[in-house]
């Protein structure tokens, strides 16, 4: 999958480039900030920790969208072109970019650890539906 060669608003204002972090390990310290720095970033991570199937992209898109209260089309483009890139260059997320079809992988424990944090501190919940543990208990 290619990325654009520009870079966005957000990237911009959170310094970071869609090219900077290839390869990164999701367990460094940096990775994870970076990755946790875009808000709507997180918003999918959160999305897609509370499934246990893939999910579409536009179907990740409106529930990103709905906590946003933004168009869903225009998440889902950011999604495609700059947000799932970052996650899957990170090894954070799986993305069949023909397929549109996104999970979540399997990260390291100290990702999640602060994915938990994120999460518990913007009140939004990473547990599936049917866990009684949170990812922090993992």
């Amino acid at each position: 999958m290619s990325q654009a060669p520009y870079n966005s608003a957000e990237e911009q204002a959170t310094g970071t480039s869609s090219g900077d972090d290839r390869g990164r390990d999701a367990g460094s310290l940096d990775a994870i900030f970076e990755i946790l720095a875009a808000e709507r970033r997180r918003h999918a991570l959160y999305v897609l920790f509370r499934r246990t199937e893939p999910t579409t992209l536009t179907d990740l898109a409106v529930e990103v969208a709905s906590l946003e209260a933004a168009d869903s089309e225009r998440v889902a483009a950011t999604l495609h072109h700059v947000h799932l890139p970052k996650l899957v260059s990170a090894g954070v997320a799986e993305y069949d970019a023909a397929t549109e079809t996104v999970r979540v992988a399997d990260p390291p424990d100290r990702f999640r650890k602060y994915l938990t944090s994120a999460a518990e501190d913007e009140h939004r919940p990473l547990r599936r539906a049917s866990e009684s543990t949170s990812l922090s208990e993992f």
